[in-house]
């Protein structure tokens, strides 16, 4: 048995015909307790900290088979309602939820701030898949804008990416990657696939976006993408879309 990192997923070969993916994330002071620096619901809480794990099994090209909360707070009721969002933000994906959710709660401490993380654990068929893989003179498209804390809140869906959009995106043939954008930001993303790649890129001049904002609960994505291609995606998806540059040999 192999175990490899790739970028922030922990892969376990397990056998010829299966990989284990393991990707993970965490949230502290969000919530709706007394000492929550973000005041937001619990459902949001448990749907956006769930959506940022899910993204990155998705994005790869594994299928989510087990779901771990690990909810430093009480079951009733915040542990319900994060639970709840949890489950929402599984919804397009028809998994059966109360076989694939589990996780703990906090019953002995009364706890005065929220605290949460979320593994999500899926499985690749070897057989029937093809490691992504950006190539030379594609295009560095952003899907999405990057935003956080309360910004994320004020979007309601205008401008971030969500589990539906990624699913659009998995399935259309001529995306050659897609790379979730999380707290370290635009450029540092870009870096990273490149990096994986053997590539480099070249930015376009004149870039809006701010390359360095956390984009938090990974409201957005960067893609690889034909460039004949990016005007049909760009009027076919509801969310902005802005080309970033282009991959380039080293």
């Amino acid at each position: 048995m192999k175990i490899f990192k790739f970028r922030d997923l922990t892969l376990i070969d397990i056998n010829e015909e299966q990989l284990m993916v393991i990707s993970c994330d965490s949230s502290g002071g969000i919530g709706n307790k007394e000492k929550d620096v973000v005041k937001v619901e619990p459902e949001v809480l448990g749907y956006f900290t769930t959506q940022v794990a899910l993204m990155e099994i998705l994005a790869i090209g594994a299928t989510p088979i087990t779901i771990v909360n690990a909810l430093s707070v009480e079951m009733n009721d915040t542990g319900e309602k994060i639970i709840k969002g949890i489950k929402k933000a599984l919804q397009p994906l028809n998994l059966l939820q109360a076989e694939i959710i589990t996780g703990s709660t906090e019953e002995n401490i009364p706890v005065c701030q929220t605290a949460m993380g979320i593994t999500v654990i899926g499985i690749i068929d070897k057989r029937n898949w093809k490691k992504p893989k950006t190539i030379e003179n594609s295009l560095a498209v952003l899907v999405g804008i990057p935003k956080v804390g309360y910004e994320v809140l004020e979007d309601r869906g205008r401008e971030i990416l969500s589990i539906s959009h990624l699913l659009g995106l998995k399935s259309n043939p001529n995306i050659y990657e897609i790379l979730p954008v999380g707290s370290k930001g635009i450029l540092y993303e870009l870096k990273e696939m490149a990096r994986t790649n053997n590539l480099a890129y070249c930015l376009d001049d004149n870039i809006s976006l701010d390359l360095y904002k956390s984009a938090g609960p990974a409201t957005c994505a960067i893609i690889s993408i034909a460039e004949e291609e990016y005007d049909n995606l760009k009027n076919n998806i509801s969310i902005p879309v802005n080309k970033i540059g282009k991959w380039i040999r080293l």
